[in-house]
């Protein structure tokens, strides 16, 4: 394959690549583990351990926006840690919070007997989830949707045709959750941060920032996530042993990561094999081809949260939402039917089943 038919081009990403990336990333990989792209000025690297050794390396710094903009070390000895267990023990989110979202969302789904569970299931839940821990009105919950939307559209790579967001997506994040940091109500989460911040000492604009990021990365990539999970189901049939539990909710993601590459920046001179990654370039660690490799390691974790210093602090929260779903998907699952062809988002780092329309063939109990 010659170099210009590599994926990561400045042209469009095409319907079929949006639909079914792996087979370019598996091509990629074998002819190109560690590819400059001249065009970007970047690196895109799809070996799997050599993403697990940049993931921690610290010569690589995250880029702008991608995780809280507060690193200094009270903040992530704090708020970081704190959050990070609470998210991992918290009660109120295994038996009432992730449980309340998915019965509401499931019964609207029941009662129409049809819709697309794209917007109405698999965003619905972790919107309706990351609303209620924030204590964010339901009358505000469309606007910063289609915020949080925009957001994660700027993380894709630049192409010719990309939509834009009409706004700044962060700014309008960040103006709103200074409003929402005093007046919020007092949930167990922000009875947290709160707490946090008067015992520290933080400054309001890490704890609004912390606001804005939960809501967004809490939001989006569970919804593209638990969205391709429902696309894989509704393909493979009722008869899925992967809609049996116990769930291998780790395996899913690893078929189906909603974010194929995780983005950094070289602050210092990387050598990677015979390639020289020079400093302020950009590198891609393409997770989603990589998660499809054999390892050597019979369990060896999929690379969808990342590793290291900044793996996702949400990820058993996503956990949580996916097993939920498959729980309250298990008794439908052979009543339900796509009713019209599944819509993939056009992007090169972003998969992500876009819309989802299925019917209901029979009579269901929403309880």
């Amino acid at each position: 394959m010659s170099a210009a038919a590599l994926p990561f081009g400045l042209d469009p990403p095409g319907i079929e690549y949006a639909r079914n990336p792996y087979p370019a990333l598996a091509r990629l990989r074998d002819i190109a583990p560690v590819h400059y792209a001249q065009e970007r000025d970047g690196w895109f690297i799809s070996e799997r351990a050599d993403i697990a050794a940049l993931l921690r390396d610290d010569r690589l710094d995250i880029t702008p926006g991608s995780s809280f903009v507060d690193r200094s070390d009270p903040f992530r000895a704090t708020v970081v840690r704190r959050l990070r267990g609470w998210f991992a023990s918290s009660e109120a989110l295994l038996t009432d919070t992730v449980p309340v979202a998915t019965k509401a969302c499931m019964a609207a789904l029941i009662e129409q007997g049809e819709g697309d569970l794209a917007p109405m299931v698999a965003h619905a839940i972790p919107v309706r989830v990351m609303a209620s821990l924030l204590g964010v009105p339901a009358s505000d919950i469309p606007a910063l949707q289609h915020t949080a939307e925009g957001l994660l559209l700027g993380y894709d790579l630049k192409w010719t045709g990309r939509p834009t967001a009409s706004a700044p997506a962060s700014r309008v994040l960040d103006l709103y959750f200074h409003s929402h940091w005093r007046k919020a109500p007092a949930t167990e989460l922000m009875d947290l941060l709160r707490t946090t911040q008067a015992e520290f000492a933080l400054p309001d604009a890490s704890m609004v920032d912390t606001c804005s990021k939960l809501f967004s990365a809490g939001t989006t990539t569970t919804g593209a996530a638990i969205a391709n999970i429902l696309a894989r189901l509704l393909n493979a049939g009722a008869d899925s042993d992967a809609l049996r539990p116990p769930y291998q909710v780790d395996d899913l993601l690893r078929l189906d990561t909603p974010v194929l590459g995780i983005k950094r920046v070289a602050r210092a001179e990387v050598q990677l094999g015979a390639a020289v990654i020079r400093p302020g370039q950009s590198v891609c660690l393409l997770i989603g081809g990589s998660n499809r490799m054999p390892v050597g390691a019979p369990h060896a974790p999929p690379l969808t949260f990342g590793l290291g210093r900044y793996y996702c602090l949400g990820a058993m929260l996503a956990r949580l939402e996916i097993g939920a779903v498959l729980d309250a998907f298990q008794p439908i699952a052979p009543k339900l039917r796509l009713s019209g062809p599944v819509r993939w988002r056009e992007a090169w780092l972003l998969h992500e089943a876009r819309s989802l329309p299925v019917q209901l063939h029979g009579v269901f109990d929403a309880d």
